[in-house]
């Protein structure tokens, strides 16, 4: 009779937890961390607002020409294999509707290595590949962004008497014309990585093929004017950057894999910042909602090659 009535008790308080926990508005979701299918450096990611594309790259069996598409709500991810001319070290953006334009960069087909002019278009709806007018002016290691219907392209490098050469040259696409023209060149020939703020681009350290840089230098398409800014507090390259609210924020280096900064804009100031990041140099990274991705990478020339995709709320 005891045991009968601690039972029936039993049975009640289980069904006014199951009861509660029906009612809860956050419910726990269980997923596991997001990682890359195919390891890869010298890529690109871009997300359109729902979900994140890495595009080609390199690894250890070479030049990549896949693309993932990773929905990180979902925890799933597409891989699309052949799309793309193999390449690595160049730039993506998206055109705020339902294309991926990638350019530049070093193309591998067959046996034969291209500074790559071509530049494909991926639609984000049919899958399809298509092509925009090539550039003029192809560049490895190049930054791409794109602001108001254009697609600003700035610096690299490019093969000049059996060397590579640093190039200050800004490219301009008009998207709506399909055609490129020329803005001001930068101040400082190089490799660097470039990002967009209230109508302005910033343009972030970078390599001069002598040594690494820590100009800092903000572009106004308006008036196709440069200004330098203050100076990081050390120099990098082979690192990605983002911006979030008023604070730009670059991740690695390809001397001190682990160097984390940000910039915030407000204060105009440099700091150095903690927020558990693994060491990687020519990763990629983006922001999407409120998180920021960081994509992939490697740690030396002959790897390890990096499937990470490191989450940050920053």
């Amino acid at each position: 009779m005891i045991t009968s009535k601690y039972n029936n008790v039993l049975f009640l308080i289980t069904i006014v937890l199951m009861v509660l926990s029906g009612c809860s508005s956050k419910p726990i979701l269980k997923s596991e961390p997001l990682s890359l299918s195919t390891a890869r450096f010298g890529h690109a990611a871009i997300n359109d607002g729902n979900k994140i594309y890495v595009l080609a790259g390199a690894n250890q069996s070479g030049f990549l020409s896949d693309i993932e598409i990773i929905d990180p709500i979902m925890a799933k991810t597409e891989v699309l294999k052949g799309k793309l001319i193999p390449r690595r070290y160049f730039s993506a953006v998206w055109d705020g509707k339902h294309s991926i334009y990638i350019i530049g960069g070093v193309s591998l087909e067959g046996k034969k290595v291209s500074f790559e002019k071509r530049v494909e278009v991926f639609n984000t709806i049919t899958n399809e590949v298509s092509f925009a007018q090539p550039l003029s002016t192809p560049t490895r290691i190049n930054s791409a962004v794109f602001l108001n219907g254009r697609i600003f392209v700035f610096g690299g490098s490019y093969p000049k008497e059996g060397n590579l050469k640093a190039s200050a040259i800004v490219n301009v696409f008009n998207v709506e014309k399909n055609k490129w023209f020329r803005a001001k060149n930068m101040p400082t020939a190089k490799t660097t990585r470039a990002i967009t703020k209230d109508g302005s681009i910033y343009v972030v350290g970078g390599f001069d093929r002598t040594s690494s840089l820590d100009v800092f230098e903000k572009f106004d398409p308006k008036l196709n004017r440069w200004e330098s800014l203050p100076v990081m507090p050390v120099k990098i390259s082979a690192h990605s950057v983002t911006v979030v609210k008023n604070k730009l924020f670059v991740f690695g280096d390809y001397n001190n894999l682990e160097s984390t900064y940000s910039y915030d804009f407000l204060a105009h100031k440099w700091e150095k910042i903690d927020i558990g990041y693994k060491a990687s140099r020519h990763n990629a990274t983006t922001t999407l909602g409120d998180t920021t991705y960081v994509i992939g990478g490697n740690t030396s020339g002959n790897g390890p090659f990096l499937n990470y995709i490191q989450t940050f709320n920053l």
